[in-house]
């Protein structure tokens, strides 16, 4: 299996940024993942301090062969592997949030972690069991950068937690190529992402397929698809056009793919909706919305 090394890496998603892999329509490869801000941790005993970031989440891209602008692409991901040792942390009075949450005079607070046999050691008594993600996947705009810190129409730092193993995300494509961007893999992650420095920040190495399929007419936002559900999200910078842009995705995917008509697809998910802001601290806010395909029948 070919791999897409982590050298080097994009702090921002462009059309011009040089990949590191270029596979064919179905392959199977692998990518190595960066740390989100560079690869400044080598051990347990090291902590997190801002002035070490070259972040934000710094990406491994890969070029995917005989995809075209226009169309979309299916990522599947067939696995994810993690580092051994990850952190979390945040800057205390410089993170607007956690003034919100909880007014403090704190500065760094950070916390580096062993991962080992499927669990963060987060101390002598507890451990978590792990449930890694992609927390930045996107493929290139059509011209100019995009800050890797922010998800947008080319997708981006999502931090969706169903960004998984057993997961594929269908991206729509700017650019022939789609010059696919990984990296910002956690551990694992609570929702909302109070933490600046994310769940449990890690290195990773990625298992990826991937293939071009023609983009549905009325896909708008982005879709997902796990074993047991259909999923949409969508990334403004208002919480609630997230939360409605990505329900309507997912009522015109029901009426489209499965047959509902728009308001029976309206009742139904009223009934049996799942859906969630994962991140609160970027720029724009992640809402997932899906639906359990037992329902669609």
């Amino acid at each position: 299996m070919r791999v897409a090394k982590r050298d080097p890496v994009y702090n921002v998603h462009s059309p011009l940024n040089k990949p590191n892999l270029s596979v064919k329509q179905g392959e199977t490869f692998k990518v190595e993942t960066e740390l989100n801000g560079g690869p400044w941790l080598k051990s347990i005993e090291d902590r997190w301090d801002p002035s070490k970031s070259r972040g934000p989440n710094l990406t491994t891209v890969v070029e995917v062969l005989n995809s075209k602008k226009g169309e979309v692409l299916a990522v599947e991901i067939l696995d994810i592997e993690v580092d051994n040792i990850g952190y979390t942390g945040f800057a205390g009075w410089r993170l607007p949030l956690s003034q919100e949450i909880l007014p403090n005079d704190w500065d760094v607070v950070t916390k580096t972690v062993a991962i080992e046999d499927g669990y963060v050691l987060w101390d002598e008594d507890l451990k978590l069991p792990i449930d890694p993600m992609i927390g930045t996947i996107g493929v290139a705009p059509a011209e100019g950068e995009i800050s890797n810190a922010i998800a947008y129409r080319h997708g981006g730092n999502f931090d969706v937690q169903e960004i998984r193993k057993g997961t594929t995300l269908y991206l729509p494509v700017n650019v022939d190529g789609a010059l696919l961007h990984v990296g910002d893999v956690h551990a694992i992650m609570g929702d909302g992402e109070i933490n600046n420095g994310g769940g449990i920040e890690c290195r990773g190495e990625v298992t990826l397929r991937v293939k071009s399929i023609e983009k549905p007419a009325s896909m708008d936002w982005f879709r997902a698809e796990s074993h047991e559900h259909i999923m949409t999200i969508a990334c403004e910078k208002d919480v609630k056009k997230s939360f409605t842009s990505a329900t309507r995705e997912l009522i015109l995917w029901m009426r489209d793919d499965y047959g509902f008509s728009e308001k029976e697809a309206y009742l139904l998910l009223g009934q049996v909706m799942e859906a969630r802001c994962t991140v609160f601290v970027n720029d724009t806010y992640s809402y997932i919305c899906k639906i359990n395909k037992k329902y669609l029948t």
